[in-house]
């Protein structure tokens, strides 16, 4: 059977998932980040085959991956798509080359080939110094966005209305991102959404020498203040005619960007003057394998395996059978804590609509601060319609309880709380 390189941090899938989904194609050589969160995922990986640990450079990894003779070379983490990159170029494997991929990881690069190539007209400026945030500001009548140029889950992105507020993030923020540095760039309304419905969606998509493949369009749950994601559902609740206009919109942007294989994840704003794109990402969007399994559809990890193999699988958009699955993520509170108990498992589980619950984080567990959409854990579930999903959701709300020490104080706080905090 063929190999196949597993580049793994965290990301989309874990390592069993990333197993099963990869294991009736080829068989997964799992190359593992040495970060903190590969060091715990390997003594998994280590149960389930092969894998080597990544080193200091691409060419001594690739020296260790070079014996198993790999196939084609795949990730789901979005911190490794540059290091997925690399190796497929000193092992002679296809991946995103240059300059799609400079496009793809770089946010005013992939702004600015939309804008050029008429796709997309959000203004974006590169922020490399204090100076820069007058100037860029000065084109603004409204807030604007400032991120990271590199990044994602939201880290360190913020709104601004003044530059002086800009030049104090730029201080405090510039150091750890250059030399891409950050971004501002306008900020994106969005249009009146049923309560507890978001304003935007996200679209994952097959790509096989350059003919795009949407697979399936998904809703998202209304924002928690600032920018974090707290779930996601199958099917999207939108009227055909946006439906349709934000397909050609994320087509349009993948031709712009010149994706030639992989599967990826175009999040896109639903304005009141139609869908705009928010980014495009060279990889499977999170607990998306989930949702599929859950809805019987062809596994979306399989399809980016046997894409990265070179062959094609001859995908097409999911059909999920009647009703909504969603997935709901209990946000972790914007200030330092620490774990002390999770939610009770049968508690959950035991709600109306609950299929199951999988917390993410153990007891003692510091909460990671470095990201905004930082989630405690996935709530799993069915509803009938949109309508009794969002009554099944607010329900548990109250019933979904953690408790943490913040400031060396343990308290319990409901799901609905840590929304607010």
């Amino acid at each position: 059977m063929k190999k196949l390189i597993v580049v793994y941090d965290k990301g989309a899938v874990n390592p069993l998932e990333a197993y099963v989904g990869l294991s009736a194609i080829a068989q997964p050589v799992f190359a593992m980040a040495p970060s903190e969160h590969g060091e715990r995922a390997l003594n998994v990986v280590e149960r389930l085959g092969e894998s080597v640990v990544l080193g200091s450079s691409a060419s001594l990894s690739a020296d260790r991956l070079r014996r198993f003779t790999p196939a084609g070379i795949v990730t789901f983490s979005e911190d490794m798509v540059e290091p997925t990159a690399e190796l497929a170029r000193h092992l002679g494997l296809s991946y995103h080359q240059e300059p799609t991929l400079g496009c793809l990881k770089d946010k005013y690069l992939q702004r600015l080939r939309l804008r050029e190539r008429g796709v997309d007209a959000t203004v974006t400026h590169r922020i490399q110094n204090r100076a820069d945030v007058a100037a860029a500001m000065a084109e603004f009548d409204a807030p604007v966005i400032l991120k990271p140029a590199r990044g994602g889950a939201s880290r360190d992105t913020h709104v601004i209305s003044h530059p002086d507020r800009g030049v104090q993030l730029v201080d405090a923020l510039l150091d750890r991102y250059l030399p891409a540095g950050l971004v501002i760039e306008e900020l994106l309304v969005g249009r009146r959404m049923p309560a507890g419905i978001g304003d935007y969606i996200s679209i994952e998509s097959a790509v096989v020498d350059g003919r795009i493949t949407h697979l399936a369009v998904t809703g998202k749950f209304a924002l928690a203040a600032p920018f974090r994601e707290v779930g996601q559902f199958w099917p999207a609740l939108l009227d055909e005619d946006i439906r349709r206009a934000s397909l050609n919109l994320a087509t349009a942007g993948l031709t712009a960007l010149d994706v030639r294989r992989g599967v990826t994840h175009t999040e896109i704003k639903l304005t009141p003057d139609g869908p705009r794109i928010i980014e495009i990402n060279g990889r499977l969007g999170g607990h998306i394998h989930e949702l599929a399994r859950r809805a019987g559809v062809p596994s979306p990890i399989e399809i980016a395996g046997t894409i990265a193999l070179g062959a094609d699988p001859a995908p097409s958009m999911f059909r999920p059978p009647p009703g909504v699955y969603w997935q709901y993520n209990t946000p972790a509170p914007r200030r330092l804590a620490r774990l002390v108990a999770n939610a009770h498992a049968a508690t959950v589980t035991g709600l109306d609509g609950v299929s199951k619950y999988t917390p993410y984080y153990q007891k003692g567990d510091p909460l990671d601060l470095d990201v905004m959409t930082n989630p405690l854990d996935v709530i799993s579930g069915y509803s009938n319609t949109h309508e009794e999903m969002l009554k099944q959701v607010d329900r548990l709300l109250d019933h979904v309880v953690y408790r943490l020490d913040m400031d060396g104080t343990e308290s319990a706080v409901t799901a609905r709380e840590l929304v607010d905090m």
